[in-house]
């Protein structure tokens, strides 16, 4: 009954994200599919036709003349509005018109400046100054930079919840050692693409150039995670491979960085160090080793040598990274493991099974 209760609450931790990822993939799906529909109205914008002199009609624009009164900065919280104070000529209407950012039109006009409205559908879309144009911030070019933008943030957490439902099925929740660099190495290139994706939606003049960006940055932030895979895996590789490691018997006393793990009594929670090269190897809290010692009784038997792996203490892949050898022991029938760095392994393991002159 346990071991069933156990599977399922596996199967359930895997299912999970796998909901969610396929709710937020299809939230993003959705939001990115209203983009063309909101900017139907931007595209029929640019391709509206001029009216005929003297005339204003919905589908079509109006270009009027207007004088520069002023640019006013409206700070609204953290952000900045910034308007145009502009006033028609013939008919002499004022308007304010609120811009997107600061250029390249509205750094660029003073007070009495000539500037061109164009109208469309009542309302004031782009303001021209010289050769510069800018778009208004009514402009239908921003109707689909939110909904894009919220794609581009929902979709990264989407296929990430994606792949930690796959790395939960194909990881048992028990091996705590196992560090899961490969998620978050994909999660670091989607949030990157996701981020860069939604800021662009805002910054940039049309929201088709933020889906160019991110698929032209796609390529060489997948490379770099393609190369920080690689080196990763190498030194994983690195890390599992203890053939190397041989017994080398200490010529003198050295105190080591290592810890002893079992139910023996020499397995003191603190005594992260072992004093080799004086007698038997003892444990202590003391980085000199000179005091509080629990020395390792000559029944204990080396029976091998590996890298971390699952049923080992939790804090150890962190306090000894990809620099950890395991030093696996018997003391009658109890298991002893004894963790060290790799390059004091060989003088713990040579500690272990040199006999010591009675």
């Amino acid at each position: 009954m346990t071991d069933r209760t156990e599977g399922a609450r596996r199967r359930w931790r895997a299912r999970l994200p796998v909901g969610i990822g396929v709710l937020l993939v299809l939230v993003s799906a959705g939001l990115f599919a209203v983009v063309p529909l909101a900017e139907a109205s931007n595209r029929a914008y640019a391709g509206a036709s001029a009216c005929p002199a003297g005339t204003r009609s919905t589908s079509c624009t109006t270009t009027a003349p207007a004088v520069v009164k002023g640019a006013v900065y409206e700070h609204s919280g953290k952000s900045v509005r910034y308007w145009l104070l502009l006033t028609e000529r013939g008919t002499g209407i004022a308007r304010r018109v609120r811009m997107p950012r600061r250029s390249p039109v509205f750094d660029a006009v003073h007070a009495g400046d000539t500037v061109a409205l164009t109208y469309w559908r009542g309302e004031v879309r782009t303001v021209r100054f010289g050769a510069a144009t800018q778009e208004a911030w009514t402009s239908p070019a921003d109707d689909g930079r939110l909904p894009a933008a919220l794609g581009f943030v929902a979709l990264p957490f989407g296929l990430g919840a994606l792949l930690l439902g796959r790395w939960r099925r194909r990881h048992p929740s028990t091996a705590a050692h196992a560090a899961p660099w490969q998620l978050t190495a994909a999660l670091v290139v989607l949030l990157v693409l996701g981020v860069l994706g939604a800021t662009t939606s805002f910054l940039a003049d049309a929201v088709r150039d933020a889906f160019l960006l991110v698929a032209a940055a796609a390529v060489p932030v997948v490379l770099l995670a393609v190369l920080f895979a690689r080196w990763m895996a190498g030194r994983m590789r690195r890390a599992a491979d203890t053939s190397d490691i041989v017994p080398v018997p200490p010529t003198g006393r050295r105190c080591v960085r290592a810890s002893v793990y079992g139910d023996v009594p020499y397995s003191v929670a603190g005594f992260d160090h072992l004093v080799v090269g004086d007698g038997r190897p003892a444990a202590t809290p003391d980085p000199d080793g000179r005091v509080a010692r629990r020395t390792l009784p000559e029944t204990l038997t080396v029976r091998c040598v590996r890298s971390l792996g699952p049923g080992d203490p939790e804090f150890w892949p962190t306090a000894y990274k990809y620099d950890c050898a395991v030093i696996e022991c018997r003391d009658g029938d109890r298991t002893v493991l004894i963790a060290g760095r790799r390059r004091d392994a060989a003088l713990i393991l040579g500690a272990l099974t040199t006999v010591v002159p009675g």
